[in-house]
């Protein structure tokens, strides 16, 4: 940006010394030849003019550039700062040691990029659900042909990812020789299980674009709190263990989750190509009741993973584990609340009309 700013300082300058030196041979020329002369003089001095004026224009729109490049980046080191010294101070996460492998891919070196992410999906939901809110707009009893296939292409992308995801984990795994399901130590050079983490880390920003789906269809009834602190908490949540330590127990939880995914995008797929028959989404979806428990048994297991790691800190970065536990707590505790007033309250208030 310096370059520009003094390649258009330089070129402005240039174009005043051309104007000078013309001024001097335009004189002489409108002597000898007139009137035309004169015209021909003033056509080319509003030319220079112009050009003296962008030149001018140039160098200070790239001494501007290199501001406001300098501004931002004063920015983004003051919130970097702050992120880190809140996960190191409250957090208690040891972020002194990035992993090699991972820090320098895109979204990794800097807390800022997967924040912005978090604070423009947040702001789109607000002002698109707002919208919808404000026009009176209904959800839509059937899907477009165009958003059918969008939906069944978004899910069946998911579906084979977090199949690849789980499947990869797992064989890192062995390949790395971990020993344990629990417990491996943490070395930060395992570039295959480093990178299928960054993967993984990934796809929780695209997943992102499940909410957009539920808006285009005008659902907000699933555009819950849940579903927004779910989305927004597990990115940041793996940008920390992508930033920090991408392998030993963390395979643990990114390969299970996947698993857990592999399910619940293709019930989603299923759902979306039966479509909205009640008889034949009864037939084909009966069991998301038990994919809500599925996702139930995956928490608690992060729960007790997490509880082992905090007796064994010697084999996880610190702070880590104390994390893990109280995220997990606190998804356990959404899901769970989530399970009863969708599946046993309505159950509760039959029996209950039945016997009176």
């Amino acid at each position: 940006m310096a370059m520009q700013s003094g390649s258009g300082l330089l070129e402005w300058l240039a174009v005043a010394v051309k104007m000078k030196q013309a001024r001097g041979i335009n004189a002489g020329e409108f002597v000898v030849n007139g009137t035309s002369m004169m015209m021909r003089s003033s056509r080319g001095g509003m030319e220079w003019t112009t050009s003296l004026i962008h030149a001018f224009l140039n160098a200070s729109n790239s001494k501007s550039e290199v501001g406001g490049a300098q501004k931002l980046k004063s920015l983004e080191e003051s919130v970097s700062e702050l992120v880190f010294e809140v996960l190191e101070n409250v957090v208690g996460v040891d972020m002194k040691s990035p992993n090699p492998i991972t820090k320098e891919l895109p979204m990794v070196s800097s807390p800022v990029p997967v924040l912005s992410c978090i604070c423009l999906y947040l702001l789109v939901v607000w002002l698109w659900s707002s919208h919808i809110k404000s026009s009176g707009q209904k959800p839509r009893k059937e899907d477009p042909v165009a958003l059918r296939c969008l939906v069944i292409a978004h899910n069946l992308f998911l579906c084979i990812l977090s199949a690849f995801m789980a499947v990869g984990l797992v064989a890192a795994h062995r390949f790395y020789g971990y020993k344990r399901i629990w417990g491996n130590k943490y070395d930060e050079r395992e570039p295959g299980m480093n990178l299928l983490i960054y993967v993984f880390y990934m796809s929780k920003l695209y997943e992102f674009m499940d909410t957009a789906i539920m808006l285009v269809r005008r659902n907000l009834r699933q555009v819950t709190y849940l579903h927004l602190y779910h989305h927004t908490s597990i990115s940041m949540i793996w940008w920390i263990l992508c930033y920090r330590s991408p392998g030993a127990d963390a395979y643990f939880s990114a390969a299970f989750n996947s698993a857990i995914h592999v399910a619940m995008y293709f019930y989603y797929l299923l759902a979306a190509i039966v479509g909205k028959d009640e008889k034949r989404r009864r037939k084909y979806l009966f069991w998301g009741k038990y994919l809500t428990i599925m996702q139930m048994l995956q928490f608690l297991s992060f729960i007790a993973q997490a509880i082992y790691c905090l007796y064994n800190p010697e084999v996880y970065p610190k702070g880590v584990g104390r994390m893990l536990f109280f995220y997990s707590c606190s998804l356990l505790a959404f899901f769970g609340n989530f399970f009863v007033n969708k599946y046993r309250r309505p159950k509760q208030a039959k029996i209950t009309a039945k016997t009176e």
